[in-house]
């Protein structure tokens, strides 16, 4: 059955991914490490798709989607899921069950641990540093009743999630010791895993680029920026090679470290 949001001018075997529009964050291309996660899954795999700009939510719930063939599919890790089987694509190609196995402890770390210092910093604890960075084309009214709700959700999460009982600086310290293991695992390689970029790589990329590129003071990005010169390189290698018109869609010159 085809969703309600499913136009006729869309074609078969396309990936049509609803995201929030370009111009509701500045830095990145998206205020959600997940959405960034998707698209550059996208990319890197050659699979057909085009951007929708779109402010609804799926029936996860979830404020990005795709629409594929008629049938919307909801979270980053399903839709990978299916494309890939669709499209004969592999998320970790050439790795053996080893890689895929940190590959994929690396991806729960960062969308279940890293993340959290990241979101706590801005919806929470320092969101008019933030401000300056979302939703920037909505009235000063708009956009307070746009934060004020998403720190009421993000308060909410954090405190289902367990993290919100520790101090400030114990949850910056989690977030830069997460940095720390994947700048060890890292390395010398060209990518996390190996010579190939993988769907973790994807996910590394979608979560660290919100604290690279956005100039705000997260303790992260402090930490990045001074101890951790490869996976500096590794996002901006990632962004050069399969995402040449970042700087474009952010809207805004992104600093080259």
């Amino acid at each position: 059955m085809s969703h309600i949001l499913w136009k006729s001018d869309y074609k078969r075997d396309v990936v049509y991914l609803h995201v929030l529009s370009r111009t509701r964050s500045r830095g990145v291309v998206n205020i959600s490490p997940f959405a960034i996660k998707l698209e550059l899954f996208l990319r890197i795999n050659g699979i057909p798709f085009q951007t929708v700009d779109c402010d609804d939510f799926s029936s996860k719930q979830q404020s990005h989607f795709v629409l594929f063939n008629g049938e919307e599919i909801a979270d980053h890790n399903h839709i990978i899921q299916h494309v890939s089987g669709v499209f004969c694509k592999d998320p970790y190609p050439g790795y053996g069950l080893t890689e895929r196995a940190v590959g994929r402890a690396f991806m729960k770390m960062l969308e279940e641990n890293t993340i959290w210092p990241i979101f706590i910093y801005r919806f929470i604890e320092h969101k008019d540093e933030y401000d300056s960075y979302i939703y920037p084309d909505c009235s000063r009214e708009e956009k307070k009743k746009i934060i004020d709700k998403l720190q009421d959700l993000f308060e909410r999460r954090a405190i289902g999630h367990g993290i919100s009982r520790h101090s400030s600086d114990e949850i910056q310290t989690i977030g830069c010791e997460d940095v720390k293991a994947l700048s060890d695992f890292l390395g010398s390689k060209q990518y996390l895993l190996g010579d190939r970029p993988s769907v973790v790589d994807c996910s590394l990329f979608g979560v660290l680029s919100q604290v690279l590129y956005v100039p705000i003071g997260y303790p992260m990005r402090t930490f990045l920026l001074d101890k951790c010169p490869n996976l500096v390189n590794l996002i901006n290698r990632l962004r050069e090679t399969f995402w040449a018109n970042w700087n474009e869609e952010c809207g805004i010159q992104v600093t080259q470290f």
